[in-house]
């Protein structure tokens, strides 16, 4: 019995912290993506388009996407995000790879050097962005 309640003792804070530290990347992997996302739409928008740094931006991009859809494990619950990403992932995963293959296909377009591809690429993962965060997250 005391070694049950020792390992309680010593695991349930343990566990706390590593749900934190879950919690606290995937809110960093956010803001990174939201800076990013601004930096390209930027560069997008300028008459002569830095393709190289767009392309740069954009593997950046397709990075961080490929962190999240690793970071919700149940175990993780917790921030801002709602209930429902853990009781009902699949509508919420679906999101995240659309995301994920909006920011692709931006990438492909920064290499092909595609204004309209990597405007629709970019477009396609905010317009995703926008649906999840209505659906999942507890506040905008």
């Amino acid at each position: 019995m005391k070694k049950l309640t020792i390992a309680l003792l010593i695991g349930v804070p343990v566990m706390a912290i590593a749900a934190t530290e879950a919690v606290n990347h995937r809110q960093q992997a956010f803001s990174s993506i939201e800076k990013l996302n601004k930096q390209v739409s930027s560069e997008l928008g300028n008459r002569n388009t830095d393709w190289k740094k767009v392309e740069e931006l954009s593997e950046s991009l397709v990075e961080h996407g490929m962190v999240l859809n690793s970071s919700f494990a149940e175990s993780d619950t917790g921030g801002k995000a709602k209930e429902t990403v853990w009781s009902k992932p699949e509508k919420f995963n679906q999101l995240m790879l659309q995301m994920n293959q909006g920011f692709t296909e931006l990438q492909q377009a920064s290499i092909e050097q595609d204004l309209s591809k990597a405007e629709r690429g970019l477009d396609a993962a905010n317009n995703t962005c926008r649906a999840c965060h209505r659906t999942y997250r507890s506040r905008w």
